[in-house]
């Protein structure tokens, strides 16, 4: 009897462990412009195309688009499109690196942000050194994606342990 509340125990954890990595959440697909690339002229719009349906509710989905000097390039609100976020920029001649940062709230209600760069470079500037400095660090994750799976994981492990602990301290008796 001791041994098949033991096995029920352990079985029951590692079902609820295996189970976890299933419940994945959207991510950015691709970006236009491109991270990482070079265009000869600021485009009119910034689109961001996700895994998944994106919602609209207030302002709970954002784009900005800055300059080396901190300026915002960026006019209007974002537009939700289906799984596309996009948003306008303003008729402006700029030059060198542009940073984008995205904020997205997916159907399943999980927040997508991130951050990436691309640089306007008419043709008459020279090639940009690749092993150079970048203004902006650039963050691929979402800050809390690990942290959940963790704290979830932590979690799991640390109640199945309890379980196991007072189930054998109950049969010791």
């Amino acid at each position: 009897m001791k041994i098949s509340k033991f096995i029920f125990a352990t079985g029951l954890l590692a079902i609820s462990l295996i189970a976890l990595p299933a419940s994945a959440h959207t991510v950015l697909i691709t970006a236009d412009p491109v991270a990482d690339s070079s265009v000869d002229v600021l485009p009119a719009t910034i689109s961001l195309t996700f895994a998944e349906e994106l919602v609209s509710i207030g302002n709970s989905n954002s784009i900005s688009v800055i300059d080396e000097s901190g300026v915002e390039l960026a006019s209007g609100k974002p537009e939700v499109s289906g799984a596309v976020l996009s948003i306008n920029l303003a008729p402006t001649e700029v030059n060198g690196l542009i940073k984008v940062s995205y904020r997205a709230v997916a159907a399943d209600g999980h927040v997508i942000t991130g951050e990436y760069q691309f640089t306007v470079s008419p043709k008459a500037i020279a090639a940009i050194d690749e092993n150079a400095p970048t203004l902006f660090a650039q963050d691929d994750e979402s800050e809390n994606k690990i942290s959940i799976y963790l704290i979830i994981s932590a979690t799991l492990v640390v109640g199945g342990a309890l379980l196991l602990f007072f189930i054998w301290k109950r049969q010791s008796k």
